[in-house]
């Protein structure tokens, strides 16, 4: 397949550097500099030029060829520009709009309509994510798969846990979702179903968001989430309040921002929300508003290191719950390293976006924050190993585990009697990095590259 991003900010970096192994990738961008770095570290091409140009733009889609194109530069009115051009000059084209704004992220008709088919915001994202993540007393991680109109979560076990000592496969019957995967001690187990759970076993769980809200009480919830405070007036803490008023639980929420017409504007908008004005480094104001005591703290200001920085002061006063996002792929592994698990980056949430966007069915669907830990679907045809057989006769290698089964738009979450059927769409998780390791399990050219 081949691409053009117009744009290579943070956005775009991280989707060239997605799906440029797999696709034949162009990248246009304006600024030299930026346009050197993208060259030198990622297998794409690259064309230094202005991407809101109608000429250059023609000249580029004329020569590549493009099956898709994104636009992530900084101003949302310029990637819905870019996409309503591009589809005059290639009607075929499959566009996608990174945006930032929600009053731009127009119903799917309408854009179609104008010309821009797909439109992603990974601020709006970031901020579901992080609704999840609060709402989900025990949740370290929560991501969605639409393909099969689930979502995957991943669930600490405490230590007052009422499944501590009990086996996995005896204590947890879920008929809407499958625990495929338990870390323990920084190491993935997939051959879990005699596991005896410890504390701090952490459960991967797939399924509706019923059943994971289920496992979250099973599991037990010490705290509930009612007092949450948000730190930063960004996009994503004005969205993540609306989405924590809008629900229907009784919940004291605060947003504090140190700018005071910001803050004046959010008052008007955010119904329930109680807007606080003030800076929230200031051990002054922190002390006031009392916000390491809150049930849950949320750190989403523009500033990786005050995020950090509010999240370990957080941990020192031992808030219940922390969560909090980042913008540079580098911060995961320091937020990682002083313990704090339960966050969101920025890096992860446009990759998985973008492989949405592109990539066929048969690839690769979402990454974890171990890139080598990926859900993917495989489709059961005469050439598959899976065909006619039944889940309980199969015997997987670890490091494979097949989730659930997409059959005609019923989801199946597989028992032993479950015969895989020709044209079924199955759901697989794996470490594997290597197609021919794949390949032992699902039959030659059944997996494709990953």
């Amino acid at each position: 397949m081949k691409v053009i991003i117009i744009g290579a900010g943070g956005v775009g970096y991280v989707a060239a550097a997605t799906i440029s192994g797999m696709h034949d990738v162009l990248v246009i961008e304006n600024e030299a500099e930026v346009a050197d770095v993208v060259k030198n570290r990622l297998n794409v091409s690259v064309l230094h030029e202005d991407g809101t140009n109608p000429d250059k733009l023609r000249t580029a889609i004329s020569v590549h060829q493009p099956d898709v194109l994104i636009s992530t530069l900084g101003r949302d009115d310029s990637n819905l520009f870019i996409c309503m051009l591009a589809k005059k000059f290639k009607p075929d084209m499959v566009t996608v709009a990174s945006v930032t704004d929600p009053d731009y992220a127009l119903d799917e008709e309408l854009g179609k309509q104008s010309g821009v088919d797909i439109i992603i915001s990974p601020e709006l994202i970031t901020a579901e994510k992080m609704y999840r993540l609060c709402t989900l007393e025990n949740a370290l991680d929560y991501d969605t798969l639409p393909v099969f109109n689930a979502s995957m979560a991943i669930m600490e076990i405490h230590s007052a846990s009422d499944l501590i000592g009990k086996i996995v496969m005896k204590s947890i019957s879920l008929d809407d979702a499958t625990i495929f995967a338990v870390y323990r001690s920084g190491t993935l187990h997939f051959q879990i179903d005699t596991m005896e759970i410890h504390p701090g076993d952490k459960l991967c769980i797939m399924g509706t968001d019923a059943a994971i809200s289920k496992l979250n009480a099973d599991i037990g919830v010490q705290v509930t989430a009612r007092d949450i405070v948000i730190l930063g007036g960004s996009i994503v803490g004005i969205h993540l309040a609306r989405l924590l008023s809008d629900d229907d639980k009784k919940r004291y929420v605060r947003l504090i921002d140190k700018d005071y017409d910001h803050c004046r504007e959010l008052s008007k908008i955010l119904n329930g929300i109680v807007v606080v004005n003030g800076d929230f480094t200031d051990p002054e104001l922190q002390s006031s508003e009392n916000i390491f005591k809150s049930d849950c703290l949320v750190s989403v200001a523009d500033q990786d290191d005050t995020n950090l920085l509010m999240c370990m002061t957080a941990q020192k006063y031992n808030s219940p719950k922390i969560v909090s996002r980042y913008l540079k792929k580098e911060y995961m592994d320091i937020f990682m390293f002083t313990g704090l698990e339960t966050i969101v980056g920025m890096d992860r949430t446009v990759s998985n976006e973008i492989s949405k966007c592109v990539m066929s069915s048969d690839k690769v669907l979402l990454r974890m924050r171990n890139p080598d830990e990926q859900f993917f679907l495989h489709v059961v045809t005469k050439q598959s190993k899976l065909m006619d057989r039944y889940y309980g006769d199969l015997v997987l290698p670890n490091g494979v585990r097949i989730l659930a089964i997409n059959r005609n738009g019923s989801i199946i979450y597989p028992k032993m009697d479950t015969k895989f059927e020709d044209s079924d769409h199955v759901m697989v998780f794996t470490n594997f990095t290597r197609d021919k390791d794949l390949a032992k399990v699902f039959g030659r050219n059944a997996i494709f590259e990953v």
